[in-house]
């Protein structure tokens, strides 16, 4: 066995071990939030656990949140203004909106048992 040995390894990874996400969630919020920090490690704590599931975090300064949160919600078709700003799906177009801190952790809850 060579000294570099274990950097090259002699089989290729498995492909189909790697998981295929069959859903998608995506938090938008300013950093200073404290809903927009808690919602994203419910986040962390939910990738973890379920490798199937993908979550996006996107953040801004407070400064900017107010034209993000009005694109926000054009696009989504609400007047939810506050941070975080939660929505799902894999495909854009077919996105939907989920809600805030509150309402994401209840849809964590129920949907995969936390």
């Amino acid at each position: 066995m060579g000294l570099f040995s274990w950097l090259f390894s002699s089989t290729a990874p498995d492909l189909d071990e790697i998981p295929k996400k069959t859903a998608c969630y995506h938090i938008e919020g300013f950093l200073t939030c404290h809903y927009f920090q808690m919602a994203t490690e419910v986040a962390d704590r939910l990738t973890e656990k379920h490798p199937h599931v993908k979550t996006d975090v996107s953040a801004y300064i407070k400064q900017q949140w107010y034209d993000r949160s009005k694109e926000l919600q054009e696009e989504f078709d609400n007047s939810h203004r506050t941070s975080p700003f939660i929505y799902e799906g894999c495909v854009a177009g077919q996105q939907k909106f989920v809600g805030g801190y509150s309402e994401f952790a209840k849809a964590v809850k129920e949907n995969y048992k936390f």
